[in-house]
Protein backbone atom coordinates (compact mmCIF):
# COMPACT_ATOMS: atom_id res chain seq x y z
CA UNK A 1 0.00 0.00 0.00
CA UNK A 2 1.44 3.39 -0.92
CA UNK A 3 2.38 5.74 2.30
CA UNK A 4 0.95 9.70 1.83
CA UNK A 5 4.22 10.57 1.18
CA UNK A 6 4.49 8.34 -1.92
CA UNK A 7 0.55 9.10 -3.31
CA UNK A 8 1.92 12.96 -2.71
CA UNK A 9 4.80 11.97 -5.12
CA UNK A 10 2.96 10.08 -7.79
CA UNK A 11 0.25 13.03 -7.34
CA UNK A 12 3.12 16.02 -8.08
CA UNK A 13 4.71 14.35 -11.09
CA UNK A 14 1.53 14.05 -13.14
CA UNK A 15 0.60 17.52 -12.17
CA UNK A 16 4.14 18.22 -13.67
CA UNK A 17 3.94 16.26 -16.78
CA UNK A 18 0.49 17.58 -16.80
CA UNK A 19 1.49 21.09 -16.63
CA UNK A 20 4.43 20.80 -19.30
CA UNK A 21 2.09 19.09 -21.84
CA UNK A 22 -0.39 21.39 -21.64
CA UNK A 23 2.33 24.02 -22.38
CA UNK A 24 3.68 22.05 -24.97
CA UNK A 25 -0.01 21.31 -26.37
CA UNK A 26 -0.46 24.82 -26.54
CA UNK A 27 2.08 26.28 -27.53
CA UNK A 28 2.01 23.68 -30.23
CA UNK A 29 -1.47 24.99 -31.75
CA UNK A 30 -0.06 28.76 -31.25
CA UNK A 31 2.53 28.18 -33.88
CA UNK A 32 0.41 26.36 -36.11
CA UNK A 33 -1.27 28.93 -35.91
CA UNK A 34 0.77 31.35 -36.67
CA UNK A 35 2.18 29.43 -39.70
CA UNK A 36 -1.48 29.41 -41.21
CA UNK A 37 -2.36 33.30 -40.88
CA UNK A 38 1.00 33.77 -42.19
CA UNK A 39 0.28 31.76 -45.02
CA UNK A 40 -2.96 34.28 -45.37
CA UNK A 41 -0.55 37.24 -45.20
CA UNK A 42 1.90 36.10 -48.08
CA UNK A 43 -1.39 35.38 -50.10
CA UNK A 44 -2.73 39.07 -49.85
CA UNK A 45 1.00 40.45 -50.22
CA UNK A 46 1.01 38.22 -53.28
CA UNK A 47 -2.34 39.74 -54.73
CA UNK A 48 -1.18 43.02 -54.38
CA UNK A 49 1.86 42.50 -56.68
CA UNK A 50 -0.05 40.66 -58.92
CA UNK A 51 -2.60 43.66 -58.56
CA UNK A 52 0.29 45.71 -59.17
CA UNK A 53 1.68 44.16 -62.24
CA UNK A 54 -1.61 44.13 -63.93
CA UNK A 55 -2.08 47.80 -63.03
CA UNK A 56 1.66 48.83 -64.92
CA UNK A 57 1.13 46.43 -67.92
CA UNK A 58 -2.34 47.50 -68.59
CA UNK A 59 -1.23 50.93 -68.15
CA UNK A 60 2.00 50.96 -70.74
CA UNK A 61 -0.80 49.29 -72.89
CA UNK A 62 -3.03 52.22 -72.94
CA UNK A 63 -0.15 54.49 -72.93
CA UNK A 64 0.94 53.14 -75.73
CA UNK A 65 -2.32 53.77 -77.66
CA UNK A 66 -2.47 57.40 -75.83
CA UNK A 67 0.81 58.19 -77.45
CA UNK A 68 0.42 57.45 -80.73
CA UNK A 69 -3.28 59.37 -80.85
CA UNK A 70 -1.04 62.09 -79.53
CA UNK A 71 1.98 62.05 -81.80
CA UNK A 72 0.66 59.55 -84.55
CA UNK A 73 4.35 57.81 -84.09
CA UNK A 74 3.38 54.24 -85.62
CA UNK A 75 6.65 52.39 -83.33
CA UNK A 76 4.46 53.48 -80.38
CA UNK A 77 2.15 50.69 -81.54
CA UNK A 78 4.62 48.08 -81.77
CA UNK A 79 4.35 46.07 -78.55
CA UNK A 80 0.56 46.63 -77.80
CA UNK A 81 -0.78 42.67 -78.96
CA UNK A 82 1.94 41.76 -76.18
CA UNK A 83 0.96 43.90 -73.50
CA UNK A 84 -2.74 43.32 -74.42
CA UNK A 85 -1.95 39.06 -74.15
CA UNK A 86 0.06 40.19 -70.93
CA UNK A 87 -2.59 42.01 -69.00
CA UNK A 88 -5.38 39.76 -69.98
CA UNK A 89 -3.15 36.85 -68.89
CA UNK A 90 -2.68 38.74 -65.69
CA UNK A 91 -6.44 39.30 -65.10
CA UNK A 92 -6.77 35.44 -65.15
CA UNK A 93 -4.06 34.80 -62.58
CA UNK A 94 -5.08 37.42 -60.07
CA UNK A 95 -8.60 35.94 -60.80
CA UNK A 96 -7.57 32.57 -59.85
CA UNK A 97 -5.60 34.15 -56.88
CA UNK A 98 -8.50 35.72 -55.85
CA UNK A 99 -11.17 33.00 -55.63
CA UNK A 100 -11.84 31.96 -52.16
CA UNK A 101 -12.95 36.00 -51.71
CA UNK A 102 -16.43 36.15 -53.85
CA UNK A 103 -16.39 40.54 -53.49
CA UNK A 104 -12.91 40.89 -55.27
CA UNK A 105 -13.86 38.28 -58.21
CA UNK A 106 -16.38 40.25 -58.40
CA UNK A 107 -14.10 43.15 -59.01
CA UNK A 108 -11.80 41.35 -60.68
CA UNK A 109 -14.72 40.81 -62.98
CA UNK A 110 -15.53 44.60 -63.00
CA UNK A 111 -12.09 45.81 -63.71
CA UNK A 112 -11.68 43.22 -67.17
CA UNK A 113 -14.77 44.86 -68.62
CA UNK A 114 -13.26 48.46 -67.45
CA UNK A 115 -10.00 47.53 -69.28
CA UNK A 116 -11.67 46.10 -71.85
CA UNK A 117 -13.84 49.24 -72.73
CA UNK A 118 -10.95 51.61 -72.51
CA UNK A 119 -8.74 49.59 -74.76
CA UNK A 120 -11.75 49.33 -77.37
CA UNK A 121 -11.93 53.11 -76.72
CA UNK A 122 -8.24 53.85 -77.36
CA UNK A 123 -8.43 51.90 -80.18
CA UNK A 124 -11.33 54.08 -82.02
CA UNK A 125 -8.93 57.03 -81.26
CA UNK A 126 -6.11 55.48 -83.03
CA UNK A 127 -8.28 54.45 -85.86
CA UNK A 128 -9.30 57.95 -86.59
CA UNK A 129 -5.68 59.29 -85.78
CA UNK A 130 -4.88 57.17 -88.84
CA UNK A 131 -8.18 57.70 -90.54
CA UNK A 132 -7.82 61.46 -90.53
CA UNK A 133 -4.63 62.38 -89.04
CA UNK A 134 -6.58 64.28 -86.15
CA UNK A 135 -6.29 62.26 -82.32
CA UNK A 136 -7.49 62.94 -78.75
CA UNK A 137 -9.70 61.31 -75.91
CA UNK A 138 -13.37 61.36 -75.88
CA UNK A 139 -15.04 62.20 -72.31
CA UNK A 140 -16.11 58.68 -72.10
CA UNK A 141 -12.85 57.27 -72.67
CA UNK A 142 -11.34 59.66 -69.87
CA UNK A 143 -14.48 58.32 -67.48
CA UNK A 144 -13.30 55.09 -68.10
CA UNK A 145 -9.81 55.93 -66.82
CA UNK A 146 -11.26 57.12 -63.54
CA UNK A 147 -13.51 54.12 -63.16
CA UNK A 148 -10.30 52.11 -63.50
CA UNK A 149 -8.77 53.74 -61.03
CA UNK A 150 -11.84 53.62 -58.95
CA UNK A 151 -12.16 50.28 -59.18
CA UNK A 152 -8.39 49.28 -58.69
CA UNK A 153 -7.88 51.59 -56.03
CA UNK A 154 -10.58 49.35 -54.04
CA UNK A 155 -9.27 46.04 -54.71
CA UNK A 156 -6.21 47.31 -53.19
CA UNK A 157 -7.36 48.70 -50.21
CA UNK A 158 -9.67 45.73 -50.08
CA UNK A 159 -6.26 43.34 -49.89
CA UNK A 160 -4.36 46.11 -47.86
CA UNK A 161 -6.96 46.14 -44.84
CA UNK A 162 -7.15 41.91 -45.36
CA UNK A 163 -3.23 41.94 -45.19
CA UNK A 164 -3.24 44.10 -41.89
CA UNK A 165 -6.05 42.33 -40.27
CA UNK A 166 -4.18 39.51 -40.75
CA UNK A 167 -0.72 40.82 -39.86
CA UNK A 168 -2.08 41.50 -36.28
CA UNK A 169 -3.34 38.30 -36.20
CA UNK A 170 0.35 36.80 -36.33
CA UNK A 171 1.34 39.39 -33.95
CA UNK A 172 -1.07 38.46 -31.85
CA UNK A 173 -0.30 34.60 -32.72
CA UNK A 174 3.88 35.08 -32.15
CA UNK A 175 3.25 36.80 -28.83
CA UNK A 176 0.82 34.61 -27.64
CA UNK A 177 3.66 31.92 -28.68
CA UNK A 178 6.21 34.24 -26.57
CA UNK A 179 4.29 33.99 -23.29
CA UNK A 180 3.81 30.51 -23.42
CA UNK A 181 7.41 29.50 -24.22
CA UNK A 182 7.91 31.26 -21.54
CA UNK A 183 5.96 30.24 -19.61
CA UNK A 184 6.93 26.86 -20.23
CA UNK A 185 10.70 27.42 -19.96
CA UNK A 186 9.94 29.23 -16.00
CA UNK A 187 7.69 26.09 -15.53
CA UNK A 188 10.51 23.57 -16.88
CA UNK A 189 13.17 25.10 -14.36
CA UNK A 190 11.17 25.51 -11.46
CA UNK A 191 10.46 21.23 -11.55
CA UNK A 192 13.72 20.69 -12.92
CA UNK A 193 14.83 22.46 -8.95
CA UNK A 194 11.71 20.83 -7.12
CA UNK A 195 12.66 16.92 -8.82
CA UNK A 196 16.60 17.85 -8.09
CA UNK A 197 15.63 18.36 -4.26
CA UNK A 198 13.47 15.62 -4.27
CA UNK A 199 16.37 13.35 -5.11
CA UNK A 200 18.65 14.43 -2.85
CA UNK A 201 16.03 13.70 -0.38
CA UNK A 202 14.88 10.12 -1.61
CA UNK A 203 18.58 9.10 -1.38
CA UNK A 204 19.55 10.60 1.99
CA UNK A 205 15.97 8.87 3.18
CA UNK A 206 16.17 6.00 1.10
CA UNK A 207 12.31 5.71 1.03
CA UNK A 208 12.56 4.34 -2.61
CA UNK A 209 13.77 1.42 -4.41
CA UNK A 210 16.83 1.07 -6.08
CA UNK A 211 15.08 0.77 -9.25
CA UNK A 212 12.67 3.63 -9.23
CA UNK A 213 15.87 5.59 -8.27
CA UNK A 214 17.58 4.81 -11.14
CA UNK A 215 14.43 5.30 -13.24
CA UNK A 216 14.49 9.07 -11.78
CA UNK A 217 18.59 9.66 -12.49
CA UNK A 218 17.46 8.30 -16.10
CA UNK A 219 14.74 10.91 -16.80
CA UNK A 220 16.90 13.78 -14.94
CA UNK A 221 19.91 12.81 -16.88
CA UNK A 222 17.80 13.11 -19.82
CA UNK A 223 16.41 16.65 -19.10
CA UNK A 224 19.56 17.80 -17.82
CA UNK A 225 22.25 16.51 -20.09
CA UNK A 226 20.43 17.85 -23.31
CA UNK A 227 19.78 21.27 -22.41
CA UNK A 228 22.20 23.48 -24.60
CA UNK A 229 23.28 25.58 -21.48
CA UNK A 230 25.54 25.08 -18.91
CA UNK A 231 23.43 23.71 -15.17
CA UNK A 232 25.30 22.87 -12.20
CA UNK A 233 24.20 22.03 -8.61
CA UNK A 234 26.06 22.98 -5.29
CA UNK A 235 25.26 21.91 -1.89
CA UNK A 236 24.23 24.52 0.25
CA UNK A 237 26.70 24.09 3.24
CA UNK A 238 30.20 23.70 1.19
CA UNK A 239 28.97 24.86 -2.23
CA UNK A 240 30.70 22.09 -3.75
CA UNK A 241 29.81 20.80 -7.16
CA UNK A 242 27.21 18.21 -6.78
CA UNK A 243 25.84 18.10 -10.66
CA UNK A 244 27.03 19.46 -13.90
CA UNK A 245 25.58 18.90 -17.25
CA UNK A 246 27.71 17.77 -20.80
CA UNK A 247 27.57 21.86 -21.79
CA UNK A 248 28.92 22.75 -18.16
CA UNK A 249 31.71 20.59 -19.26
CA UNK A 250 32.55 21.78 -22.68
CA UNK A 251 32.34 25.15 -21.36
CA UNK A 252 35.21 24.67 -18.46
CA UNK A 253 37.00 22.78 -20.65
CA UNK A 254 37.17 19.91 -17.50
CA UNK A 255 35.99 16.71 -17.05
CA UNK A 256 32.79 16.16 -14.67
CA UNK A 257 34.95 13.74 -12.71
CA UNK A 258 37.51 16.81 -11.72
CA UNK A 259 34.61 19.16 -10.81
CA UNK A 260 32.55 16.97 -8.74
CA UNK A 261 33.23 17.48 -5.07
CA UNK A 262 34.68 20.82 -5.57
CA UNK A 263 34.38 24.04 -5.01
CA UNK A 264 35.17 27.69 -7.01
CA UNK A 265 38.44 28.08 -4.93
CA UNK A 266 40.05 24.79 -6.91
CA UNK A 267 39.49 26.38 -10.63
CA UNK A 268 38.99 30.27 -10.73
CA UNK A 269 41.70 32.83 -9.32
CA UNK A 270 40.73 33.31 -5.63
CA UNK A 271 38.82 36.60 -6.17
CA UNK A 272 36.91 35.31 -8.77
CA UNK A 273 36.18 32.94 -6.84
CA UNK A 274 35.16 34.58 -3.80
CA UNK A 275 33.16 36.58 -6.08
CA UNK A 276 31.07 33.74 -7.21
CA UNK A 277 30.35 32.07 -3.74
CA UNK A 278 29.09 35.46 -2.48
CA UNK A 279 26.64 35.32 -5.50
CA UNK A 280 25.41 31.74 -4.35
CA UNK A 281 25.10 33.01 -0.46
CA UNK A 282 23.00 35.88 -1.45
CA UNK A 283 21.35 33.54 -3.66
CA UNK A 284 20.79 31.03 -0.41
CA UNK A 285 19.95 33.19 2.19
CA UNK A 286 17.11 35.61 -0.30
CA UNK A 287 15.79 31.85 -0.95
CA UNK A 288 14.39 33.35 -4.73
CA UNK A 289 15.75 33.22 -7.80
CA UNK A 290 18.73 35.68 -8.36
CA UNK A 291 19.74 36.73 -12.48
CA UNK A 292 23.02 37.78 -13.27
CA UNK A 293 22.61 39.05 -16.45
CA UNK A 294 27.05 39.05 -16.85
CA UNK A 295 29.84 37.77 -14.85
CA UNK A 296 33.56 36.70 -16.36
CA UNK A 297 34.69 33.47 -15.86
CA UNK A 298 38.13 32.13 -16.75
CA UNK A 299 38.04 28.38 -18.47
CA UNK A 300 40.67 26.61 -20.23
CA UNK A 301 40.09 28.04 -23.42
CA UNK A 302 40.42 31.92 -22.40
CA UNK A 303 37.72 34.04 -20.39
CA UNK A 304 33.90 33.48 -20.77
CA UNK A 305 31.36 35.65 -20.31
CA UNK A 306 27.92 33.85 -19.19
CA UNK A 307 24.43 35.10 -18.14
CA UNK A 308 23.72 32.80 -15.08
CA UNK A 309 20.58 32.29 -12.90
CA UNK A 310 20.30 30.68 -9.57
CA UNK A 311 17.72 29.16 -7.48
CA UNK A 312 18.15 27.51 -4.13
CA UNK A 313 16.78 24.25 -3.45
CA UNK A 314 15.01 23.94 -0.21
CA UNK A 315 14.02 20.58 1.91
CA UNK A 316 10.67 20.05 3.37
CA UNK A 317 11.15 22.32 6.33
CA UNK A 318 12.23 25.34 3.34
CA UNK A 319 16.09 25.19 4.44
CA UNK A 320 17.94 25.24 1.68
CA UNK A 321 19.83 22.16 0.66
CA UNK A 322 21.19 22.96 -2.56
CA UNK A 323 21.81 25.87 -4.95
CA UNK A 324 20.67 25.13 -8.55
CA UNK A 325 22.38 27.34 -11.46
CA UNK A 326 21.86 27.82 -15.26
CA UNK A 327 24.42 29.38 -17.23
CA UNK A 328 24.60 30.60 -20.55
CA UNK A 329 27.14 31.93 -22.87
CA UNK A 330 27.48 35.27 -24.19
CA UNK A 331 30.93 35.41 -25.09
CA UNK A 332 30.00 35.95 -28.66
CA UNK A 333 26.76 38.12 -28.18
CA UNK A 334 28.73 40.46 -26.24
CA UNK A 335 31.48 40.81 -28.43
CA UNK A 336 29.11 41.61 -31.49
CA UNK A 337 27.08 44.48 -29.65
CA UNK A 338 30.44 46.04 -28.16
CA UNK A 339 31.82 46.66 -31.23
CA UNK A 340 28.86 47.74 -32.84
CA UNK A 341 28.22 50.18 -29.65
CA UNK A 342 31.96 50.97 -30.28
CA UNK A 343 31.37 51.39 -34.51
CA UNK A 344 28.02 53.21 -33.64
CA UNK A 345 29.48 56.00 -31.58
CA UNK A 346 32.90 56.35 -33.89
CA UNK A 347 30.36 56.79 -36.82
CA UNK A 348 28.18 59.27 -34.61
CA UNK A 349 31.52 61.61 -33.21
CA UNK A 350 33.04 61.39 -36.89
CA UNK A 351 29.76 62.62 -38.30
CA UNK A 352 29.30 65.28 -35.73
CA UNK A 353 32.61 66.52 -36.10
CA UNK A 354 32.67 66.85 -39.89
CA UNK A 355 29.48 68.17 -40.13
CA UNK A 356 30.61 71.16 -36.86
CA UNK A 357 33.48 71.44 -39.27
CA UNK A 358 31.67 72.42 -42.47
CA UNK A 359 29.47 74.58 -40.95
CA UNK A 360 32.13 75.98 -39.26
CA UNK A 361 34.32 76.90 -42.37
CA UNK A 362 31.33 77.77 -44.15
CA UNK A 363 30.77 80.51 -41.71
CA UNK A 364 34.14 81.53 -41.38
CA UNK A 365 34.21 82.19 -45.12
CA UNK A 366 31.36 84.31 -45.43
CA UNK A 367 33.12 87.55 -43.46
CA UNK A 368 36.06 87.89 -45.91
CA UNK A 369 33.77 86.63 -49.34
CA UNK A 370 31.54 89.81 -48.22
CA UNK A 371 34.85 92.10 -47.90
CA UNK A 372 35.87 90.77 -51.11
CA UNK A 373 32.87 91.32 -52.63
CA UNK A 374 32.46 94.96 -50.61
CA UNK A 375 35.85 96.59 -51.43
CA UNK A 376 35.42 95.21 -55.10
CA UNK A 377 32.16 96.48 -55.98
CA UNK A 378 33.29 100.20 -53.90
CA UNK A 379 36.46 99.92 -56.51
CA UNK A 380 34.04 99.88 -59.40
CA UNK A 381 31.80 102.57 -58.20
CA UNK A 382 34.53 104.96 -57.06
CA UNK A 383 37.21 104.16 -59.45
CA UNK A 384 35.98 103.29 -62.04
CA UNK A 385 37.27 106.44 -64.37
CA UNK A 386 40.95 105.23 -63.27
CA UNK A 387 40.57 101.50 -64.58
CA UNK A 388 41.26 100.66 -68.23
CA UNK A 389 39.22 97.53 -69.80
CA UNK A 390 41.74 95.00 -68.75
CA UNK A 391 41.34 96.19 -64.72
CA UNK A 392 37.72 96.22 -65.17
CA UNK A 393 37.92 92.87 -66.58
CA UNK A 394 39.83 92.04 -64.17
CA UNK A 395 37.41 93.38 -61.46
CA UNK A 396 34.34 91.80 -63.17
CA UNK A 397 35.59 88.75 -62.46
CA UNK A 398 36.83 89.44 -58.82
CA UNK A 399 33.18 89.83 -58.10
CA UNK A 400 32.01 87.32 -60.22
CA UNK A 401 34.03 84.34 -58.36
CA UNK A 402 32.99 85.84 -55.23
CA UNK A 403 29.27 85.56 -56.47
CA UNK A 404 30.14 81.59 -57.34
CA UNK A 405 32.08 81.20 -53.71
CA UNK A 406 29.17 82.54 -51.91
CA UNK A 407 26.65 79.98 -53.82
CA UNK A 408 29.22 77.14 -53.31
CA UNK A 409 29.24 77.88 -49.37
CA UNK A 410 25.15 78.46 -49.02
CA UNK A 411 25.41 74.57 -51.12
CA UNK A 412 27.85 73.57 -48.09
CA UNK A 413 25.33 74.69 -45.58
CA UNK A 414 22.62 73.17 -47.22
CA UNK A 415 24.13 69.52 -47.43
CA UNK A 416 25.31 70.04 -43.82
CA UNK A 417 21.81 71.08 -42.65
CA UNK A 418 21.02 67.44 -44.21
CA UNK A 419 22.36 65.55 -41.75
CA UNK A 420 20.82 67.04 -38.70
CA UNK A 421 17.02 66.07 -37.60
CA UNK A 422 14.85 63.36 -37.60
CA UNK A 423 13.60 61.87 -40.58
CA UNK A 424 9.76 62.68 -39.98
CA UNK A 425 8.10 59.40 -42.62
CA UNK A 426 5.02 59.53 -44.72
CA UNK A 427 3.12 58.58 -47.26
CA UNK A 428 4.47 60.83 -49.70
CA UNK A 429 2.91 61.53 -53.70
CA UNK A 430 5.80 61.50 -55.45
CA UNK A 431 3.20 62.26 -58.74
CA UNK A 432 2.19 65.21 -57.13
CA UNK A 433 5.40 66.49 -56.37
CA UNK A 434 6.94 66.51 -59.27
CA UNK A 435 4.32 67.79 -61.43
CA UNK A 436 4.50 71.12 -58.67
CA UNK A 437 8.36 71.39 -59.41
CA UNK A 438 8.04 70.92 -63.00
CA UNK A 439 5.38 74.26 -62.69
CA UNK A 440 8.04 76.22 -60.61
CA UNK A 441 10.47 75.54 -63.50
CA UNK A 442 8.32 76.44 -65.92
CA UNK A 443 7.59 79.87 -64.55
CA UNK A 444 11.74 80.23 -63.60
CA UNK A 445 12.47 79.87 -67.18
CA UNK A 446 8.97 80.96 -69.41
CA UNK A 447 11.02 80.97 -72.33
CA UNK A 448 12.11 76.83 -72.60
CA UNK A 449 9.37 74.83 -73.45
CA UNK A 450 9.85 71.13 -71.93
CA UNK A 451 7.55 68.55 -72.33
CA UNK A 452 7.24 67.04 -68.56
CA UNK A 453 6.51 63.10 -68.47
CA UNK A 454 5.26 62.00 -64.94
CA UNK A 455 4.00 58.54 -64.10
CA UNK A 456 0.50 58.44 -62.39
CA UNK A 457 0.23 56.82 -59.27
CA UNK A 458 4.06 57.16 -57.57
CA UNK A 459 3.76 56.73 -54.14
CA UNK A 460 6.59 55.90 -51.65
CA UNK A 461 7.32 56.50 -47.55
CA UNK A 462 9.79 59.65 -46.65
CA UNK A 463 10.32 62.74 -45.24
CA UNK A 464 8.04 65.43 -47.74
CA UNK A 465 10.54 68.17 -47.07
CA UNK A 466 13.87 65.99 -47.72
CA UNK A 467 11.84 64.06 -50.95
CA UNK A 468 10.63 67.53 -52.18
CA UNK A 469 14.28 68.73 -51.72
CA UNK A 470 15.74 65.38 -53.74
CA UNK A 471 13.46 65.97 -56.48
CA UNK A 472 13.92 69.92 -57.09
CA UNK A 473 17.37 68.75 -57.57
CA UNK A 474 17.11 66.20 -60.09
CA UNK A 475 14.35 68.03 -62.07
CA UNK A 476 16.35 71.54 -61.89
CA UNK A 477 19.28 69.25 -63.46
CA UNK A 478 17.27 67.85 -66.61
CA UNK A 479 15.75 71.06 -67.33
CA UNK A 480 19.17 72.61 -67.40
CA UNK A 481 20.92 70.06 -69.31
CA UNK A 482 18.09 69.60 -72.32
CA UNK A 483 18.57 73.97 -72.86
CA UNK A 484 20.35 73.18 -75.91
CA UNK A 485 18.29 70.41 -76.90
CA UNK A 486 15.42 71.29 -79.79
CA UNK A 487 12.65 69.34 -78.22
CA UNK A 488 13.45 69.05 -74.32
CA UNK A 489 11.82 66.18 -72.81
CA UNK A 490 11.85 64.84 -68.84
CA UNK A 491 10.46 61.64 -67.76
CA UNK A 492 9.24 60.91 -64.32
CA UNK A 493 8.88 57.08 -63.11
CA UNK A 494 9.35 53.73 -61.66
CA UNK A 495 10.89 50.18 -63.77
CA UNK A 496 9.60 47.57 -63.34
CA UNK A 497 12.39 46.69 -60.37
CA UNK A 498 10.73 49.58 -58.17
CA UNK A 499 13.47 51.96 -58.59
CA UNK A 500 12.17 55.50 -59.48
CA UNK A 501 13.95 57.51 -62.07
CA UNK A 502 14.54 60.87 -63.17
CA UNK A 503 15.24 60.67 -67.44
CA UNK A 504 16.71 63.45 -69.76
CA UNK A 505 17.19 63.47 -73.30
CA UNK A 506 19.68 66.30 -72.55
CA UNK A 507 23.62 66.24 -72.63
CA UNK A 508 24.34 63.36 -70.29
CA UNK A 509 27.30 62.32 -69.38
CA UNK A 510 30.68 60.20 -69.92
CA UNK A 511 29.56 56.81 -68.21
CA UNK A 512 33.52 56.58 -67.29
CA UNK A 513 33.03 59.28 -65.08
CA UNK A 514 29.78 58.29 -63.29
CA UNK A 515 31.70 57.82 -59.80
CA UNK A 516 32.41 61.56 -59.43
CA UNK A 517 28.57 62.74 -60.59
CA UNK A 518 27.44 62.57 -56.67
CA UNK A 519 30.82 64.11 -55.07
CA UNK A 520 30.40 67.50 -53.69
CA UNK A 521 32.00 70.47 -56.16
CA UNK A 522 32.29 67.37 -58.79
CA UNK A 523 31.07 68.89 -61.92
CA UNK A 524 31.58 66.94 -65.37
CA UNK A 525 30.52 70.03 -67.14
CA UNK A 526 32.73 73.41 -67.52
CA UNK A 527 30.81 76.42 -65.95
CA UNK A 528 30.82 78.00 -69.44
CA UNK A 529 28.81 75.35 -70.75
CA UNK A 530 26.48 74.47 -67.58
CA UNK A 531 26.30 76.46 -64.77
CA UNK A 532 25.69 75.20 -61.16
CA UNK A 533 27.68 74.86 -58.15
CA UNK A 534 28.03 70.51 -57.90
CA UNK A 535 26.08 69.98 -54.88
CA UNK A 536 23.07 69.37 -56.19
CA UNK A 537 23.77 65.60 -56.74
CA UNK A 538 25.84 65.37 -53.56
CA UNK A 539 22.34 66.89 -51.91
CA UNK A 540 20.28 63.98 -53.36
CA UNK A 541 22.85 61.53 -52.38
CA UNK A 542 22.25 62.76 -48.71
CA UNK A 543 18.58 62.24 -48.94
CA UNK A 544 18.54 59.40 -50.45
CA UNK A 545 20.82 57.17 -47.98
CA UNK A 546 19.16 59.00 -44.66
CA UNK A 547 15.81 57.19 -45.91
CA UNK A 548 18.52 53.88 -45.98
CA UNK A 549 18.44 53.56 -49.88
CA UNK A 550 20.40 53.98 -52.80
CA UNK A 551 20.92 56.28 -55.78
CA UNK A 552 22.91 55.63 -59.15
CA UNK A 553 22.92 57.55 -62.78
CA UNK A 554 22.92 56.11 -66.60
CA UNK A 555 24.25 58.42 -69.19
CA UNK A 556 25.85 58.52 -72.83
CA UNK A 557 27.12 62.20 -74.31
CA UNK A 558 24.68 63.85 -76.09
CA UNK A 559 22.09 61.35 -75.34
CA UNK A 560 20.71 62.48 -71.96
CA UNK A 561 20.99 60.54 -68.40
CA UNK A 562 18.76 58.97 -66.23
CA UNK A 563 18.98 58.86 -62.36
CA UNK A 564 17.72 56.24 -60.44
CA UNK A 565 17.13 55.81 -56.73
CA UNK A 566 15.05 53.70 -54.12
CA UNK A 567 14.35 54.21 -50.60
Amino acid sequence: MPTPTRKRELAGFWFGLLVLSTVATLAYRSIDAAVDTLGWVEHAGHVLRELQELSSVYSRAAGARRAYVVAGDDSQLADTAELDGRWKKSLVILRESLADNAAQVARVDELAGRFAQRITSLDEAVDRRRATGVGGETADGLELTTRVRAVREDMERSESELLAQRDARTRRDVASTKQLVVAGTLGSILILALAFGRLRQEIRRRHESQLALRASEGFLDSIVENIPHMIFVKDATDLRFQRINRAGEGLLGLQRAELIGKSDFDFFPREQAEFFQTRDRETLAGRDVVDVEEEPIQTSGGERWLHTKKVPVADDQGAPRFLLGISQDITEQRSVATALKTATDAALAANQELESFSYSVAHDLRAPLRAIDGFSQALEEDCADALDIVGKGYLERVRSSTMQMGQLIDGLLGLSRLTRGEIDRQRVDLTRLATECGARLRQAYPTRSVELVVHPDLTLDGDPRLITAALENLLGNSWKFTSKCDAPRVEVGRNEAGAFFVRDNGAGFDQTYVHKLFGAFQRLHGAAEFEGSGIGLATVQRIVRRHGGRVWAEGAVGHGATFYFTL
